[in-house]
């Protein structure tokens, strides 16, 4: 990682859902990169591990947590680990299988909702206390 002159969340804590790939992986990587200590949340643990682990070798602060529907015992280790929580990016998330609408199952419709629109607020709603603190 190259350090950048102004460090923007320097002594910050960031928590990144979704971050084994993708989006997730690329915003852990410029927090971290940022200053922030890095909380990276993920239901794909090795990958998940392996950018807590690549932030850590970079000189910054990173803890991985598998984390699937209880986003509260990944917020309790969140506290723990860096005693606050200052950023959230909720970017976990699914979606729709390639095809038509009409024909998506209702099913594969809820398992889109329930993951991309639930998680979202089910995090938020724990998140926002811890960040008012």
């Amino acid at each position: 990682m190259t350090q950048p002159v102004h460090r923007r969340f320097e002594g910050q804590a960031a928590l990144v859902t979704g971050a084994a790939s993708g989006i997730g992986r690329a915003t852990a990587l410029a927090f971290a990169r940022e200053g922030a200590g890095v909380l990276v949340a993920d239901v794909v643990a090795d990958q998940n591990e392996q950018i807590a682990q690549l932030i850590r070798d970079e000189g910054g602060h990173a803890l991985a947590v598998t984390c699937d529907h209880d986003v509260r015992a990944a917020l309790d280790t969140m506290i723990r680990e860096f005693g606050r929580l200052d950023i959230a990016f909720n970017n976990a998330g699914v979606e729709q299988p390639v095809k038509p609408l009409t024909d998506i199952t209702e099913s594969e419709w809820d398992c889109v909702v329930g993951i991309s629109l639930k998680g979202a607020y089910t995090c938020m709603k724990h998140q926002i206390p811890l960040m008012l603190r």
